[in-house]
């Protein structure tokens, strides 16, 4: 007797091949010439301008960001993306649902990491034109920190995680 097709397998082969071949780009790109722009320190050699250099730039940071998504963030959501495709198992267009939240998902990430840059340059700019936040930058990281910890006692912290335990229930 045949044992019922399982479509995971293939499913959980290709996306596990998708994030190593991103690991085996990125781990490329850095070792290559333009692996300085995966880093920091290149906005500091860069400012901000429209001008080709700039937007090429702003291009490349945003590809190695999603790259670095695709890499780090995906593996992560893959509880999600499984339960998505449980979910619409049943439907024709599955497959074009479940490339629809990959893609979605990776969208939002990819523009808060253009988000996260534009605000990353203000915060240099702040630093440059600052004397004393030059000298005591550990109030930005602070500041951040003390920001994120303050949300963990939001209301909004607790509608969102309700209305993604709602959704996981539908």
């Amino acid at each position: 007797m045949w044992a019922p097709y399982d479509d995971r397998r293939p499913f959980l082969v290709l996306m596990a091949a998708l994030i190593a071949m991103t690991w085996l780009a990125l781990g490329i790109w850095s070792v290559s010439p333009y692996g300085r722009y995966l880093d920091h320190g290149v906005l500091e050699e860069l400012k901000f301008s429209i001008s080709v250099e700039y937007l090429v730039f702003l291009l490349i940071f945003v590809v190695g960001w999603t790259l670095m998504t695709v890499a780090m963030m995906l593996p992560t959501s893959m509880p999600l993306v499984t339960l998505f495709r449980r979910l619409t198992r049943q439907r024709s267009d599955r497959l074009q649902l479940v490339v629809l939240l990959v893609v979605g998902y990776l969208g939002v990430w990819t523009l808060f990491g253009a988000l996260a840059h534009f605000g990353d340059f203000f915060v240099h700019e702040a630093v440059e034109r600052s004397a004393w936040l030059e000298t005591n930058a550990w109030v930005i990281g602070a500041g951040t920190i003390m920001v994120a910890g303050l949300y963990q006692f939001t209301p909004l912290k607790y509608k969102c995680l309700d209305a993604s335990i709602s959704a996981a229930l539908l």
